[in-house]
């Protein structure tokens, strides 16, 4: 068995960068991904580990103008209670309190939860529907590297990113949900704890006077990446949510989506619960 030579654990942002910069690096957030798949020989096991734990930069959640900012080290368990989280974003509150267990929320990290890039990632759907960025740094030639990345565009496939050789993941940003805005997320698991999703659902809506004025659509577990919701999104935009609608953008998610049948659930079975679930939330926001 190969082991880890080196253990690392840098005390800045820009230690950590240089340390992804060198090859045979792995970063190590919570590990609840990683150490398993080293355990059972999923995944090669890097010449070197370096742990981000330390790096106050990439923790908790904080204001930044007029969004919220999360670090990307910030542990689910943090996000589940956290006040500003439960006022601005109810929907990713409510995901985190779904992830695994309590032990595993102690350590994961809404960061490794990204960069792990699972289709059925929980915390992407919520942030999906927020339209959150993400603040990726590189090492540059005299200061550190900066760019922001939309999620829509972070997820490249199962298990890919378009996170770049070297680059890490610093914090997930995104604009509150206004407060007369509907909003709603859900997964269903084949058991209440240690889940991994099936298929999971996320909505935002702003209504005025009945009609449809802004929408969010996505989904997880049901394509190769955490998936937004376009046609379904356009099912709703300027229309009032008459069942007529709701049929309409029910049809257009079932389309768009591309579920595989796994041992978790056939393709049928997932069109078939999107389809439910969405609809609930539709049915939910106009009653």
């Amino acid at each position: 068995m190969t082991t880890i030579n080196v253990y690392q654990k840098p005390r800045t942002i820009e230690e950590v960068v240089q340390a992804a910069s060198s090859d045979g690096v792995t970063l190590l957030a919570g590990g609840t991904d990683l150490l398993p798949r080293w355990t059972r020989g999923r995944l090669a096991r890097p010449d070197a580990v370096v742990d981000l734990k330390s790096i106050a930069e990439l923790k908790g959640v904080s204001p930044f103008g007029d969004e919220v900012s999360i670090g990307a080290c910030t542990l689910m368990s943090e996000l589940e209670v956290d006040p500003v989280i439960k006022a601005a974003a109810p929907v990713l509150a409510q995901a985190t309190r779904r992830i695994a267990c309590p032990q595993v929320r102690n350590r994961a990290t809404i960061g490794g939860n990204l960069c792990n890039a699972s289709p059925a990632a929980d915390t992407a759907v919520p942030l999906i529907i927020l339209d959150a960025t993400l603040d990726l740094v590189a090492k540059g030639e005299s200061a550190l590297s900066r760019r922001e990345v939309s999620i829509n565009d972070f997820f490249q496939g199962p298990g890919v990113t378009a996170l770049r050789p070297g680059e890490v993941l610093t914090r997930i940003r995104f604009k509150p949900i206004p407060a007369a805005w509907f909003s709603a997320w859900d997964k269903l698991g084949t058991r209440p704890a240690m889940e991994c999703a099936v298929a999971s659902v996320g909505v935002v809506l702003a209504l005025e006077q009945g009609t449809v004025t802004h929408a969010r659509v996505a989904y997880g577990s049901v394509a190769p990446v955490p998936l937004r919701g376009r046609r379904a999104e356009a099912q709703l935009v300027g229309k009032r949510l008459t069942e007529d609608t709701i049929e309409a953008c029910v049809a257009a998610a079932r389309e768009e989506i591309a579920p595989i049948c796994d041992v978790r659930a056939s393709d049928a079975y997932r069109r078939q619960i999107v389809g439910v679930m969405l609809r609930r939330m539709l049915q939910d926001a106009r009653g």
